[in-house]
Formats: C-alpha cells, structure tokens, sequence
C-alpha cells in the first residue's frame, strides 16, 4: 500500500477500504473469534428442536391405489348415457378433486363413524376427558403420544341444535380431510391415497374405506344419471311422438283441402302437367326448326336450278337411292351397247327409254320430298302452335297454387323433423333402458393399504439433522451479523484501509503487579508494550532519515484511548535513541501528564506561554528515567487563546532547538480546537485508536478532518490490544502468531 504521509486528500479518506474482495481466510477469522455464539446456536437450538421433537405425537400413514380406467367395458354395443373419464391430465385432476371433496370425505365419516372419535371430534374429545376425570393429567404416560386411540368408544351421540351440528359437520370433515393426501403418480392413470393417523390401523382403515367410497359413488352416480335420463328421456318420448303425429296430420289435412297431390317430390298435378308440355314444346320446336331448315334448302337449290337431287331429304330417301343405284346400271349398258350398236338399233332405244322412265320416277320422288318437306313443317308449326297455347293455360293454373304448394312444403319438412328427432329420442330411451343395472366403475382399487410398522411423523433424525443444519445457519448469521455491527478498529488492515495511513505500531495492553500502568517499559523492558514502543520510535525516524521529526504530536479521536499513555511510554522509550526528550503536556482542559508522574502543576505550559514563569523553572525531570517533563499548569480561562498566540508558536521553535525529541499531548483533536492548532507547529503527528473501543465512524471524521486541515499526519498506533484476541483477527500479522513472538527471549541474546 502506497502512502501519501501528510498529504490526505478528504475523498480518497471516504472511499478507503471499498474493497469487497472474498477474502476466505477472513472469513474463517470471523468464525474463529466469534465460535462461541455459533456454539451457541447450535446447541440451544438443536437441543430445543429435539426436545420438541421427541414430545410429538407420532402420526402413522398408509397408502392405497386407485387406477382410472382407460379401456370401457360394454355389455350392449350403445353409447352410455354417462361417458367415461377422459385418461389425460384434467380427468385425472378431476377423480383426485373428487376424492378430496366434501362429499366423499362426509360419507367415509358417516361409514366409520368417526364422528365418535375424538381424534377428530372435538364434542367425543371432551367427552372421553369428562369420562376419564381431570386427574388423568397426572398420569406421564398420557404426556406423550401412545398411537392407542380406538376408532369408536361407542360414546352416545349429542343433540345438537341444526346451526350448531352444521359446523360440527363442517368442522369435522375439514378434520378428516386434513390428514388425507391424494396425489397422481406421474406418467400413469393412478391415484394414490395416504391417510395419516394416530393409530396406524386406523390410518389403513382410512385409506382403503375411502377407495371403495370412490368406487361406489362412481356407480352410484352413473346409476342416478342413466335412471334420471330414462324418467326424462320417456316423457321427451311421449311428448315428441304426439308433436310428430300432430305435425304429419296437419300436413295431410292441408294437402287435402287444396288439392296438392304432394308425393315424392312435393310436386302438384298442374305442375307436373306443365313440366310435362314445356319438355315436348321444346321437342316440337326443335323438329320444327329441323323441317324449316329442310325446307329452306330445298328453296335455295330450287332457285339457284341445282335441283333437288343435292338436298338432305333427296340423298336420304331409300327409294331415290335404289332408282339412283337403277339408273347407273342403265347407263353402264347404254355405255357397252354403243360400243356394239348404232344409235338406232332397238337395243340401244329401249335403254335409253328405260333410262327417261328411271329419270321421271327419280323426279316424282324429289318433288314428292319437297312437297312433304313443306306438309311436315307446318304440321310442326301447328303442334308447336298447340303446345305454347296448353303451356301457357297450365301456367295460369299454377301460379294460383304457388303460395298453396310453399305452405304445404313448410309443414311436410316441419312432419319430417318431427319424425326424426322422435325416432332418435325413442332410440336413446330404449338404449338407456337397456343400461340401468349394467353401470360399471371408471376405477378400480389396485393396492390396498397396509397396517404401517413405522411412524411417517415425525422423522426425529431426519428433524434433529435438521435443526442442527438451520442452526448452524442461524449460528453463522449471527456470527455475520454481530460481525457486520462490529463498530470498531480490530486489526491492522481494517484500520490502514480506513484511514489510508500507516500503522505505525501496536501497543500491547499489559498489567503490572505494583505501579502505574505508563511504568511498563522501566518494569518490564522485554514487554510486547516496550518492543511496541520501540517500533513506534523506528517508524517516525525513518520517515525522513536525513532529517528525521523532533517535534512529536499524540492525539486521538475521543478521550481515554490512551494518548496520555502512549505519550508517557513513548518519551521515556525514545530515551535510547535520542540525548534529550522533553514530554509536554498541551492539554489544558483535563491535563494527566502530571498525575502519570507524581509532579506537582502549580505551573506549567500555560504559564510559559503567558510568561509568567520560564521554562528552566518550571520543567521536571523524570527520576526514573531523566524525560524531562512540561506539565500543563494551571487551568486557562481560554486554551484557545494561548495555543493560537504568537508565544506558543515561538515556544514550540525554542525548545525545538533545545531537545532532541520533543513529544506534546494534546487534547482529542476532533471535538476541541487545541490540537488543531497544535498540529499547525508540529513536524508529525500520530493519531492514538484505541483497539476495540474507538467507533470507526470517529476515526474516518478525524482523519477528515486532519486532511481537510491539511496537518502533517505520520500515521495511527493501536493502543492497549489484547493480544490474545488480536490474533483472531490480524490473520497473517505478527498478532497473529503472538505466541510465537512472546516465547522469543531477548535476554539470551549474545
């Protein structure tokens, strides 16, 4: 660590030791010097957990298993009424609400009776201690559980008002429920049932009793159900089959009395009638645009003098292709005969006359087709003529019974939904019918319970492991705690980070058998405190080698933290290393020095500073070890005064030259002024904290302030330290191995 020796800057001070380093041997430190709280936790509160452990009563509990099914059992191939249980996990959460419901619970008190046990009631309990007389409590045997309450002492029922035996009941299966557990065995459809009791037949009885209740309420309620939907379900029956018979009577009568056949397809006469001539009006007006077209051919080839051998009804006619075919096979022998003949020759005439006859009969056939052609499209014309005329008589027909034919469609399908939801009504009662008395269970018991050997409450071991466990937990929080409110400077390092300054020395706490306590290092030179004090001196003179501090400033933060002391020990110490020490006592307000030493202080420093002594006269000299002594003198009316004046100052400058060392105990220097303006003529000054006493909050403001000041500060000395205890805490310091460095024996030195 870096130091900054008289040069303290007011920030650095306040963010001193901010660091939050785990440091595991410290912690180990806390534990070491407060391991009698933790002791103490642990003891108290383990032999408290086990006291009331051991006076518990045991509780016995015992396990059955009910497994929902998953696969449905039917003896008649219907659907049921009442369905089965969903096997996912909001079915299963259901079967476990219902076997902690109120219902199920009432009726295993109502099966067992329990309503006479007093282990739950509490009417039977104060009976049974009635019975047994209030001397009972002076039995020990009954200061501890036994596990021997009965089920029933047959204790005859009380009469209760209804208001009064309703929160018995209430009270009474809140009871009972309280020490039952229903739980859903992961990745399977079982429910496990623990009942936790007194008396480990009892708790068996308990678990297995409440399985069959499970078991018969689920046939219960599917017998109740499937008998409510059959009373229901037959009335719905007889009243959908007068609605149905009402609905197909109204569609009859009204088909009757306007003359709608109905049938199939709801179609009327005069609407079957009009479907009908509409479809052979298109037949006629197709054949009469067939016979248009005919006709109309037979006119363009006629005009254009083609002829009529070209048209459609010419190359269709048989009998115009037999005397086409005819007439080829004459011109084929007109052709051969010519070949033989002259023109002439009869042969050849006779053909040719054969052939004009063939010819004029082809031309009768064609006019004949014609002129057929032009009959047939006005007998189409003529039909097509008739049936628009019986088409459009028809449609005034319908259209007058229309609305008539809507009315009667609206009550056919009102007949029709009549019809079907009876049958589907009728169909269901017979199936539910069919079902009372076949009911099945969706569970079945798989474990039943047995009697338990051992009790499942409380597990002492298990208890008294742990409160051991918590209290050593609540030993090492208040180890913790009691450290975290520690207030005070305990170790070296807590106090360097803190201030930010050096540890100069620790100052041992030691006790002589005669004298005063400042005699230590003339009584004892080989003493921790002489050997602290030695230390203290080595640190101020190697601040500045060259030119080491003369004039020696002790103040602390509070009164009582052993200025006075240190300063005493310190001159009559520093006698080794320096020809004169002089040791004045600046504290005007409440001067000691003088009481240390057994001088008198009819006149001292405030009489030098005023001038009305001179130092020669006044100062002592210490027979024990030749410290010369400055005592105070006489109380001022205003220290302040005399410390701020010019003499002072010139005071401080004269003995400077005069004495090799001189030490000044001041006041403590927060509180007062005196040591602040002390400090103002002193080459260092050395800040007495004394070791478990001096608040930290204290310390941080003074040396705040001392740099604020701007005072030369050459660091702190820890004061009467119990070394003992130190070692707890200045791990790794020579404190901490005190023993070690108290047997090393300075006196066989060669």
């Amino acid at each position: 660590m870096d130091y900054a020796l008289g040069k303290l800057a007011p920030d650095d001070i306040a963010q001193a030791g901010s660091t939050n380093a785990f440091d595991v041997r410290g912690l180990i430190g806390v534990v070491r010097r407060r391991w009698k709280v933790l002791a103490a936790s642990v003891i108290s509160i383990t032999l408290l957990a086990a006291l009331v452990v051991f006076q518990m009563t045991p509780l016995f509990s015992a396990t059955s298993s009910v497994a929902i099914n998953t696969q449905k059992t039917q003896i008649v191939n219907v659907e049921q009424v009442v369905g089965g249980i969903a096997p996912d996990l909001a079915g299963m959460e259901t079967q476990a609400t219902i076997l902690r419901s109120p219902t199920l619970i009432g009726k295993l008190i109502d099966k067992l009776k329990l309503y006479n046990d007093p282990e739950y009631s509490a009417a039977a309990r104060k009976q049974l201690e009635a019975s047994q007389g209030s001397f009972e409590l002076l039995d020990p045997s009954t200061w501890f559980a036994s596990g021997k309450d009965q089920m029933s002492l047959a204790l005859p029922p009380r009469a209760l008002p209804p208001a009064a035996a309703a929160r018995e009941r209430s009270r009474l299966i809140k009871a009972v429920g309280s020490t039952i557990i229903v739980k859903i065995q992961p990745r399977s459809y079982v429910l496990t049932i623990t009942a936790t009791s007194r008396d480990p037949a009892k708790a068996a009885l308990l678990a297995n009793t409440l399985a069959e209740v499970f078991i018969s309420d689920q046939i219960e309620t599917k017998y109740d159900a499937t008998r409510r939907a059959g009373s229901w379900l037959e009335g719905r029956v007889a009243e959908l089959k007068s609605a149905a018979l009402a609905a197909d009577q109204e569609a009859s009568a009204y088909r009757a009395a306007t003359g709608l056949v109905g049938g199939a397809t709801g179609a009327s006469v005069d609407s079957q009638q009009m479907s009908e001539i509409n479809t052979a009006l298109v037949m006629a007006r197709v054949a009469r645009a067939e016979k248009a077209a005919q006709l109309g051919q037979i006119r363009r080839l006629t005009e254009s003098g083609a002829g009529l051998d070209a048209s459609t009804g010419t190359l269709e006619s048989p009998l115009i292709q037999n005397l086409r075919q005819q007439e080829a096979e004459v011109l084929r022998k007109l052709s051969e005969l010519k070949t033989t003949y002259a023109a002439q020759h009869p042969k050849i005439i006779n053909a040719n006359a054969e052939l004009r006859d063939l010819r004029e009969k082809i031309s009768v056939e064609v006019k004949k087709i014609g002129q057929s052609t032009a009959n047939e499209l006005a007998v189409a014309s003529a039909r097509e003529a008739a049936l628009a005329g019986s088409l459009a008589s028809a449609r005034g027909r319908t259209g007058a019974s229309g609305i008539a034919e809507v009315r009667l469609r609206e009550l056919e399908r009102q007949a029709d939904a009549a019809k079907t939801l009876y049958e589907n009504f009728l169909n269901r009662f017979k199936e539910t019918r069919e079902q009372v008395g076949i009911q099945t269970p969706d569970a079945r018991i798989v474990a039943q319970a047995n009697v338990p050997l051992s009790a499942a409450y409380p597990n002492k071991t298990n208890a008294v492991m742990a409160a051991l466990l918590i209290s050593f937990l609540v030993g090492i929080g208040g180890v913790f705690l009691l450290e975290r409110l520690e207030n005070t400077i305990r170790n070296s390092d807590a106090l360097e980070n803190l201030t930010g300054l050096p540890l100069l020395s620790l100052v041992p706490a030691e006790k002589l058998s005669e004298g005063a306590p400042e005699d230590v290092v003339i009584e004892s030179p080989l003493s921790q405190t002489a050997e602290g004090l030695r230390t203290l001196r080595n640190a101020l003179s190697l601040i500045d080698v060259d030119k080491p501090p003369r004039v020696i400033m002790v103040t602390s933060s509070l009164p009582g933290e052993g200025k006075t002391f240190l300063s005493s020990t310190f001159a009559r110490s520093a006698l080794d290393g320096y020809g004169r020490v002089l040791l004045i006592d600046a504290d005007l307000r409440r001067p000691r020095v003088h009481k240390v030493f057994g001088l008198d202080n009819q006149a001292g420093l405030a009489e030098v500073i005023s001038g009305s002594a001179r130092l020669e006269d006044v100062v002592h000299r210490d027979p024990r070890s030749n410290v010369e002594i400055l005592t105070a003198g006489r109380r001022s009316p205003s220290p302040m005064d005399l410390l701020r004046s010019n003499q002072m100052a010139e005071f401080v400058k004269r003995v400077r030259g005069f004495y090799d060392l001189v030490v000044i105990d001041t006041p403590p220097f927060a509180p007062l002024a005196d040591a602040q303006i002390v400090a103002k003529l002193v080459d260092k000054i050395v800040l007495v904290v004394r070791w478990g006493e001096t608040p930290v909050p204290v310390v941080r403001n003074t040396i705040i302030q001392m740099a604020r000041l701007n005072v030369p500060v050459a660091g702190t000395v820890l004061t009467q330290v119990d070394m003992q205890r130190y070692a707890n805490y200045g791990y790794g310091e020579y404190g901490y191995y005190y023993h070690r460095y108290g047997s090393y024996n300075y006196g066989n030195q060669a």
